[in-house]
């Protein structure tokens, strides 16, 4: 029994050794981490291709983890990790904003009202209750779904802003090239939460690096292009828009010229299978986007017409009326104009002012005559008595008394 029991523990322990040193052995540090990080974004890569988006996030979380506890967040290594988690976050942004406006339109709109005639006319307070209850489950699943999506956009925005800034302090043209994907991808994050100014400038710093490290016929020049156009069309600049178009048009036919040369030059019918695949890609490409470049024309004089209605709503309404006249047209002179207005002004001022002469005049109380004749009195007292100035004085107080109680002569002829 002994000899069994030592038998099992030591096979026991046999079984829990490798476990135990591939423990420690990552503990230490000894494993390679890149060389698990690499398997991890291959496999993440797969699921990407197989459409797992999900599995995919997933991976690429893990690889980034890794990557982040050994090297730290923005070393070197991490680039590519939190580029394709990035990538990766965005797409499954899309998949859930896809997959809400599906549920959505499913949603029968008369269900609520054929199952109405069945209930009571009055509901219950049970029944009342219970809606309520379920409306606000409603709102706050919804509400758990929108701050899911803004979590996976804000996620994939960090991821890739990270990846940017690690790219771009590189001198290397692929590392270039690949701070170049990463505005890309920053545009369409921006785009997707609807902020297009953003969107338009990680387009166009995108656009301005790859002019410099890749040839004309490059299709990535032609996809930024495309890029920036669809995003000036929602900032309503359409002329913008336009040239982009046409500048994705060019590159594009600038590519099937160089396909075509390879193509006549390959000598067999097998060869050059890459290039005719390809080749017809970018044929049925090129009339989708001339049906864009026909529609921000559509727009670019839609937008042109409404603003001019606007201006002559605005400033021709003072100048035309807008009643119409017997024989069809419009008249001018339904409203009659300023200059009109102060000649009639003008006009009936003189007329009032040519009746001034009917209106008498008050006089005003020192030109009273009242006073004149009683001045003339005192004076001629004056000059009769002889009594001098204080004769005059008394005169003249006297007549201050006669204007000022000439209506109570009783008064007078008591004093």
């Amino acid at each position: 029994m002994s000899e069994g029991m030592s038998t099992a523990s030591s096979s026991e322990s046999v079984d829990e050794k490798p476990c135990s040193s591939t423990a420690a052995a990552a503990a230490d540090g000894s494993v390679d981490i890149m060389e698990e990080t690499k398997k991890l974004i291959g496999k993440g890569n797969r699921h990407l291709v197989m459409g797992d988006v999900v599995s995919a996030v997933n991976v690429f979380q893990e690889a980034c983890g890794m990557l982040a506890a050994k090297y730290g967040d923005t070393a070197n290594e991490c680039g590519e990790a939190f580029f394709l988690c990035g990538k990766s976050l965005l797409e499954l942004a899309r998949m859930e904003n896809g997959v809400l406006g599906n549920a959505l339109e499913g949603v029968p709109e008369e269900s609520e009202e054929e199952d109405q005639p069945n209930n009571s006319n009055i509901e219950s307070a049970d029944n009342l209750d219970a809606d309520e209850d379920e409306e606000d489950d409603d709102e706050k699943n919804g509400q758990d779904k929108e701050e899911d999506e803004v979590g996976n956009l804000q996620l994939a925005w960090e991821m890739l802003e990270v990846a940017k800034v690690i790219y771009k302090r590189k001198e290397g043209k692929d590392d270039q090239l690949m701070a170049a994907q990463a505005y890309l991808k920053l545009g369409e994050v921006s785009a997707e939460s609807g902020n297009y100014p953003q969107a338009l400038e990680d387009f166009q710093e995108c656009l301005t690096i790859q002019l410099k490290h890749l040839p004309p016929h490059s299709r990535l020049l032609a996809e930024t292009h495309y890029h920036v156009a669809t995003t000036l069309c929602y900032m309503d600049q359409y002329s913008q828009a336009i040239q982009h178009y046409n500048s994705s048009i060019k590159v594009i036919e600038t590519r099937l010229a160089m396909l075509q040369e390879v193509i006549d030059a390959a000598e067999g019918a097998g060869d050059a299978k890459e290039e005719k695949n390809e080749l017809e890609e970018l044929k049925l490409l090129l009339p989708d986007i001339r049906e864009k470049v026909e529609d921000a024309k559509e727009s670019q004089k839609t937008a042109s017409t409404a603003s001019q209605a606007i201006q002559q709503t605005l400033g021709g309404a003072s100048t035309s009326s807008a009643f119409p006249c017997e024989n069809g047209g419009t008249s001018s002179s339904a409203f009659p104009s300023t200059s009109e207005v102060a000649v009639k002004t003008s006009d009936s001022a003189s007329t009032v002012t040519d009746i001034s002469h009917l209106v008498r005049k008050k006089r005003k109380p020192e030109e009273s005559p009242v006073k004149d004749t009683d001045a003339k009195r005192v004076k001629q007292e004056a000059t009769v008595n002889g009594s001098g100035n204080s004769s005059a004085s008394n005169g003249v107080r006297k007549g201050k008394s006669q204007e000022g109680e000439s209506e109570s002569p009783s008064l007078e002829s008591s004093a």
